[in-house]
């Protein structure tokens, strides 16, 4: 399943105009996607070379490691590599119309694995190392690759082979180079270009979501008693984090949904949200008037538009990752935009 990848690693000198940050969206008005490295020198990337990679991405104490590897599309079709988030079939097609026309790879996969400490003890003796890539980017991250002895890389494959791998970005791609691959007859020998992380390595987050107004506001917490435990926030300000917040004619509520969760992603916050709160208080409209937004949209900005159309704003808390695992395992999906994990691995570093 897992194995070396043939692959180019950028320069440290030419990474600044070859390594941009990762987007799923498509380009404005159109089908396809803009390439992120347009058609970079050949001198701007280190010789194509099989083997596997370390890559970091690391600012001040937050450090982020993974394997740059092969995984086999099989794994992907034969659950070995586990999704657990639904995907929206337009983007997907956007997006095999775009890999159909530029067959170059400049993206990774971000996959998490069950593989254990033996796969960080190895990481840990490869970063001791000096990089083959070592660069800070405009935003602060700075990237770091190293490429990986092959008896290093064996113990890396070997362990990895063996675990179970579930997708933290990447949704919409697999589903569109699976679509590619069953276009090409399936052949057995493709795969796709990954970064496997442990477990916790990298951070989960949950988008927002925000109803455009005008809401009734006692209707809604009426809604939110039936099946939530709800106080208000004690700073009578913007809330704390964690846990599930509910902002609404001018209050910033805490609620947790009562009693035991069922499995899977019947028991997810948004799960019961969307069932019991936003389905009876918008009826037909609730997809029309509710909006997914991510984490870096300040709340106090959201706060504002519901002040200004009398609409209400949901700050999910993200689902334990024990959750996650739990919806993959038994082959369900969450609804799009439930989910996402950051920082992600940036485009053109390392490319097929």
């Amino acid at each position: 399943m897992v194995r070396p990848a043939e692959a180019r690693v950028v320069r440290s000198d030419a990474a600044a105009r070859n390594v941009t940050p990762m987007t799923d969206a498509l380009a404005a008005g159109s089908g396809t996607r803009p390439d992120p490295m347009h058609d970079p020198a050949a001198d701007d990337y280190h010789p194509p070379t099989t083997g596997i990679c370390v890559y970091r991405l690391q600012r001040g104490a937050d450090q982020h490691v993974g394997v740059v590897a092969d995984v086999s599309i099989l794994a992907f079709t034969d659950g070995r590599v586990r999704g657990h988030e639904s995907v929206c079939p337009a983007r997907v097609e956007g997006l095999v119309e775009h890999f159909a026309a530029v067959p170059r790879r400049t993206e990774l996969i971000a996959l998490l694995h069950d593989a254990g400490q033996n796969v960080d003890r190895i990481t840990a003796a490869v970063l001791e190392r000096p990089p083959l890539v070592d660069f800070t980017g405009s935003d602060g991250w700075r990237q770091s690759v190293w490429r990986v002895s092959e008896a290093a890389g064996r113990q890396l494959v070997d362990a990895l082979d063996r675990a179970v791998h579930y997708i933290a970005d990447g949704h919409h791609r697999v589903a569109a180079s699976l679509a590619l691959w069953e276009r090409a007859g399936r052949p057995a020998e493709a795969a796709l270009l990954c970064v496997l992380y442990p477990l916790h390595g990298l951070r989960l987050r949950a988008f927002r979501r925000r109803v455009s107004g005008p809401v009734d506001p006692v209707r809604l917490r009426r809604l939110l008693d039936r099946c939530c435990e709800v106080t208000e926030s004690a700073s009578g300000g913007s809330p704390d984090a964690g846990g599930t917040k509910v902002y609404v004619d001018g209050t910033w509520l805490v609620v947790d949904p009562a009693g035991d969760r069922p499995a899977g992603v019947e028991g997810l916050d948004l799960t019961i949200l969307e069932r019991h709160v936003l389905a009876p208080l918008l009826g037909a409209a609730a997809a029309d008037r509710t909006e997914s937004i991510s984490v870096t949209t300040p709340l106090g900005e959201l706060a504002g538009l519901c002040d200004q159309d009398g609409g209400a704003l949901f700050v999910l808390a993200p689902p334990a990752l024990e959750q996650l695992r739990e919806v993959a395992d038994l082959g369900q999906v969450m609804p799009p935009k439930t989910t996402y994990f950051d920082p992600k691995p940036y485009a053109g570093i390392i490319v097929r």
